[in-house]
């Protein structure tokens, strides 16, 4: 596997580069080269707010010539590394995950070097993804750059990988190529995580970015009332604080209430891990008419062994998920958000902790370790048809 290198709790692309080389790991079973990253100047001057202008100039431009030239991508050192293995080691497939989709250029260009699987991952849709945010006629225009970057780059692609069916199928359609699901899936469970001991506060965190499609009015203004109605709730936003109006947004429901949530900062994982951890109840919500979307953040609550409440429900993969393996509970009104805090809350005081029987059963199934073997099982019986097409 070929990434680039990160430092320890690094959080972005703009953090300092402490060590910045290429770093092997190699075992028996695998080999991963972390490569360096070349930090552009649109990336070095994110820090300086009063170069934002031209910080976005080169973002367009690399937005812009991203479609036609590969030397132009950040991470170039990934294909000329990749060249440079196919060429000495009997490498059969290469698969490039998005995003960035710009990815796929560099598999699209191996392809037509060397007779090998190319195999596109798609870990969200890109030109059959509907945008969550409104656009200008300038991003539209980019948008309709990038999709015939998409059709050329997957042209020559033996078939792709999708997070879901409903994915895999919008996304045939488009490219005319066979779709085969594989899912993110959870690293590790907690079996025994740290638990809020502080039994007369319901603690609730949401951990990622809030976008103006997430309703969350419906959990927000059911918390204010049962606050209003003498319960002790305080509710954690970690790294919701990324675009300033939607803390605006939950401030503007919560304005009477603001010693009952806070804003953190986006963390190291290890942190992040831990806040989660000592909550009472991991707060998901879907995004307005998207389908067939297992959000990462759903196996990371899951991994942490806290229930989860969904609110509002996709009523489609998230619901299915959080029902069949029994990691929480899902309300789409205010009625049903507020019974289940209720129940939550008295759960708590009864036994400190609240408590679910989840169907691990099923749980099993999206771990990554059960996901890997799905991969293997579809790169076995493509490698096997190598043969025949020579």
């Amino acid at each position: 596997m070929i990434t680039r290198a990160w430092n320890e709790n690094q959080k972005d692309l703009v953090d300092p580069l402490d060590a910045n080389e290429l770093i092997i790991e190699k075992t028996d079973e695998y080999e991963i080269r972390r490569l360096p990253y070349k930090r552009t100047l649109r990336d070095r001057l994110a820090k300086y707010k009063a170069l934002r202008i031209l910080q976005k100039i080169l973002t367009f431009k690399e937005l812009i010539f991203s479609n036609y030239f590969l030397p132009s991508l950040p991470y170039f050192n990934f294909y000329t590394d990749a060249r440079a293995l196919i060429e000495k080691e009997d490498v059969k497939a290469v698969i490039a995950s998005g995003r960035p989709f710009q990815s796929f250029f560099i598999g699209h260009f191996l392809k037509k070097e060397f007779d090998i699987l190319w195999i596109p991952d798609y870990r969200d849709e890109w030109s059959t993804h509907k945008h969550l945010e409104d656009q200008g006629k300038l991003n539209r225009w980019i948008s309709k750059l990038e999709r015939k970057s998409e059709l050329k780059w997957t042209s020559n692609a033996d078939f792709f990988l999708s997070v879901s069916d409903h994915w895999a199928k919008n996304i045939s359609t488009l490219i005319g190529k066979e779709g085969k699901v594989v899912l993110n899936g959870y690293a590790e469970f907690i079996e025994s995580p740290i638990r809020n001991t502080k039994t007369d506060e319901l603690t609730i965190t949401y951990a990622g970015t809030l976008y103006s499609s997430q309703n969350i009015s419906i959990f927000l203004q059911s918390c204010a009332q049962l606050i209003n109605d003498g319960h002790n709730i305080f509710i954690r936003f970690i790294g919701a604080n990324m675009m300033p109006k939607e803390t605006e947004r939950v401030s503007a429901i919560l304005q009477d209430q603001k010693a009952h949530y806070e804003f953190l900062d986006r963390m190291p994982r290890a942190e992040l891990t831990e806040y989660m951890n000592q909550s009472d109840l991991l707060f998901l919500t879907a995004f307005d008419n998207i389908k067939g979307w297992y959000p990462v953040k759903l196996f990371e609550y899951y991994a942490s062994g806290i229930p989860l409440i969904l609110c509002p429900s996709d009523q489609d993969c998230m619901e299915y998920f959080v029902n069949t393996t029994n990691a929480g509970f899902v309300a789409n009104n205010e009625d049903e958000c507020i019974r289940i805090i209720q129940n939550c809350i008295q759960q708590k005081k009864e036994n400190g902790v609240i408590e679910l029987e989840r169907n691990t059963k099923i749980g099993d199934q999206f771990s990554r370790r059960a996901q890997t073997k799905v991969l293997a099982e579809i790169l076995k019986l493509n490698l096997e048809k190598i043969p025949q097409r020579r």
